[in-house]
């Protein structure tokens, strides 16, 4: 069983010690601390700066990304501003490496990403309008040699927003490509402008998900998905190459596979 909380802070160093991350470039990193706990006597704060500094101990030429969406946004009034609009349900990690000083966000008010390291304007700058396509965020992330995957507190099936882009690449018939209108703040100035993404078609929008759990099935067919206990919940770490490459290879044979 589990334990409730974490029972020492050091705990979180020796949990990320336990994978590769001082050999690795690039981190993308989901969370859901809920799961895990806090170190009773601190707080959220500590806990967060915690996994940062353990992290950069562990690697100091680490880049780190998070996702720092904002599909609240989508047909509504409320406007966005690169630098200041916080993400929206994505874990309280993103919301900390979204303020934290140097680092960088990629153009897109829909779905953005977040990075702190030296690789992290290879991956934000430039994007498309489109949120998912090669060009955009994701795609560039995927570029990166020797990126991994973090997910702190949940199994990554649950928190694979990377997912989107496969279904991109090879055209899902349940998604189509839909602009939307945004309220953007630039230069003191709010601007109307329009911004891409991939929806459900009408006639998918009642049916069952699986929550990647064939995606994750055919992955750790071939691949090692690395787990270990941190408080009351769990790390999981793969790599995002393998992972890209195991999901490539599944959607070429079931275009439908993010259902079932």
């Amino acid at each position: 069983m589990n334990k409730k909380h974490i029972k020492d802070f050091e705990e979180v160093f020796h949990s990320f010690q336990k994978f590769n991350i001082d050999k690795i470039s690039c981190l993308f990193i989901a969370n859901d601390l809920g799961k895990i706990g806090l170190y009773p006597g601190k707080t959220k704060k500590d806990l967060l700066d915690k996994i940062y500094s353990s992290l950069i101990k562990i690697n100091n030429n680490l880049t780190i990304v998070v996702p720092t969406a904002n599909l609240n946004l989508i047909n509504s009034d409320k406007v966005f501003d690169l630098n200041n609009t916080p993400s929206f349900k994505m874990g309280a990690f993103s919301e900390y490496i979204r303020k934290i000083e140097g680092s960088k966000r990629s153009n897109h008010p829909f779905w953005s990403l977040t990075a702190k390291g030296p690789l992290a304007e290879k991956i934000v700058n430039k994007v498309s309008d489109h949120g998912y396509d090669e060009n955009s965020a994701f795609g560039n992330l995927f570029k990166i040699k020797d990126s991994y995957f973090l997910s702190i507190g949940e199994h990554p099936r649950f928190m694979l927003s990377i997912i989107h882009h496969f279904e991109n690449m090879f055209k899902v018939p349940y998604r189509f490509t839909k602009s939307f209108k945004v309220n953007y703040l630039k230069n003191d100035k709010i601007k109307i402008e329009f911004y891409k993404l991939d929806v459900l078609k009408d006639e998918y929008r009642e049916k069952k998900r699986s929550f990647n759990k064939k995606i994750f099935e055919n992955f750790e067919k071939y691949n090692k998905l690395l787990e270990c206990n941190l408080g009351k919940g769990k790390l999981y770490y793969f790599n995002l190459k393998d992972f890209y490459l195991a999901t490539q290879k599944l959607f070429e044979d079931d275009i439908n596979s993010w259902w079932k």
